[in-house]
């Protein structure tokens, strides 16, 4: 079992990401992306630097998902 820390520690980096302008998919942890990437089908997405980005609204939208639904999936944190 991980050390239950680190459970605030993964929503704080979430939290930073959101006071980016845009969010890059690789800059969430593995164990975030399935959850998100079911959240964002169908979205508009763009690539940048090579890299699949999002624009904060989706991002904040995901978030607050999280807060009132939770995941879609169960997540392992490691």
């Amino acid at each position: 079992m991980p050390n239950l820390a680190i459970i605030p520690e993964r929503f704080e980096d979430l939290q930073r990401l959101s006071h980016n302008t845009t969010v890059y998919l690789s800059d969430l942890r593995e164990e975030f992306r399935p959850d998100l990437q079911r959240f964002i089908v169908g979205e508009t997405l763009t690539i940048h630097e090579g890299k699949i980005v999002m624009g904060n609204n989706t991002f904040q939208q995901w978030l607050e998902k999280i807060r009132t639904k939770g995941f879609d999936y169960e997540i392992a944190f490691k």
